[in-house]
């Protein structure tokens, strides 16, 4: 066993170092290539219980730059007053309006178009789960172009232009934008600013989003091997979306699409863009109670479609890099290590105090300097498209790579193996996290919808 285990800390090593390479070696083949494009977009935002935060959702939209979209609210059959809310604030009358597609979904009540923003509607439907409201608006979408948004979710001004434009090259049938932690910025309708003026859990979000979107996703994408489009923020061409019959109902929906989408298109030269620019701020857990809930489900979620895809994933494992990271990565490194790592900790603690095992102090200086690098690099590429900490914000963000390396590493192993266990156990469920219900003043120097 203990072959095993030095096995899993030198990969645990080498992964990160070899997406470090990666990415930077590539750093500068992508930047500037995507154009700001106009086409025609339908965006798609499933609410269930969003009347603490649906004000901030439209005054994010009023303040991005494009003109050419529509937007569909749907109401998965809230029980709060976010269907109230959407009436006062957007002004809604009813409308006759008929599907264009014919995904199977539950029962649509009414259809609803602003007197206030007419390119904003709201279907009104029946209780059937996130994947069946995101069928509803594909159904209803009129463009070929379909963004999903989250109602916790606010886009950079220019990240719908951003997105679009990776269609220009005609091989791409979706992309995705970047999510960072939006309570670590301040919004407005002139810039987007960083502010680190917020408790730990988040600062350690806002790092973290930083070195996973800027380091691993963006070496996955380089390799046509990007695992999830985040349902936070995701585009993709109608066409695609309605070949694989949309999103399937499970705990991890926008896993299940992307991986559907990469298997469908795994024999041609159509590819999942992957754009580093085109920012979106959603709200990250405030409380280590809703973030172990929120990192459950994305355990399940991977569990869930590594059991699922189980067959082509394991056939492929050597031959395509996406089974490869997927099974090695995720799976090996990511979960079977994590109950390795709980197992041994006694030996390892007991041998670290007692200096039996100098390999476990070289090991430990490597690991710190090598996750070290991970978080500088993860900073400044982030730096590099925009997201850059200023003043005070320095001196705190230095602060939380050392929490990061000290403590957030065990409090990501713990959720790994809560997550895991829950799942086997058949403790499944959506576990929504509770919003803050906070005022982001989105439009803070341009007005603001009541």
């Amino acid at each position: 066993m203990k072959i095993w285990l030095e096995l899993f800390l030198l990969m645990g090593i080498l992964f990160p170092i070899y997406h470090i390479l990666n990415v930077i070696l590539n750093l500068n083949k992508n930047k500037g290539q995507v154009k700001n494009t106009t086409r025609p977009i339908t965006i798609l935002i499933p609410c269930f219980n969003e009347a603490k935060m649906i004000k901030n959702t439209i005054e994010g939209l009023a303040r991005i730059e494009y003109e050419n979209y529509e937007c569909i609210f749907i109401n998965d059959g809230s029980t709060d007053d976010t269907l109230k809310r959407l009436y006062r604030i957007l002004k809604l009358k009813k409308i006759k309006r008929q599907p264009i597609n014919d995904i199977k979904v539950g029962k649509v009540f009414q259809v609803y178009q602003s007197k206030r923003f007419p390119y904003m509607f709201v279907i009104d439907k029946d209780n059937g789960g996130k994947s069946d409201a995101l069928n509803v608006g594909i159904n209803y979408a009129l463009h070929d172009y379909v963004v999903t948004l989250d109602a916790d979710s606010i886009l950079k001004k220019d990240a719908l232009a951003l997105v679009s434009g990776a269609f220009d090259d005609e091989d791409v049938v979706a992309a995705s934008g970047v999510i960072q932690i939006l309570q670590s910025f301040k919004l407005n309708q002139r810039e987007d600013k960083t502010s680190l003026k917020i408790n730990y859990l988040l600062k350690l979000q806002a790092l973290e989003y930083l070195k996973s979107c800027y380091c691993y996703k963006a070496s996955l994408a380089k390799l046509d091997s990007l695992l999830v489009i985040s349902g936070a923020f995701g585009i993709f061409k109608k066409e695609i979306l309605l070949a694989v019959n949309g999103f399937t109902n499970v705990i991890g929906e926008d896993l299940d699409l992307t991986l559907k989408i990469q298997f469908y298109i795994q024999n041609s030269h159509k590819k999942i863009a992957y754009i580093p620019e085109a920012i979106c701020y959603t709200e990250g857990p405030e409380t280590l109670k809703d973030y172990f809930k929120q990192r459950k489900r994305w355990q399940q979620s991977f569990l869930e479609s590594l059991i699922n895809y189980r067959k082509i994933l394991f056939k492929t494992a050597f031959t395509r890099s996406l089974s490869f990271f997927m099974i090695i990565d995720a799976l090996f490194l990511g979960v079977i290590s994590s109950f390795i790592i709980l197992f041994f900790s006694g030996i390892l603690i007991n041998n670290v105090i007692s200096g039996t095992l100098t390999y476990i102090y070289i090991y430990l200086i490597i690991f710190v300097l090598v996750h070290l690098l991970y978080n500088i690099v993860g900073i400044l590429i982030g730096y590099y498209y925009g997201v850059r900490y200023k003043g005070m914000d320095i001196m705190r963000i230095i602060f939380t790579i050392i929490l990061d390396i000290v403590v957030y590493r065990i409090i990501i192993l713990l959720t790994i193996i809560t997550g895991t266990i829950s799942y086997f156990r058949g403790n499944k469920g959506w576990n929504k996290v509770k919003r803050s219900g906070r005022n982001y003043h989105v439009l803070k120097k341009g007005g603001s919808y009541g």
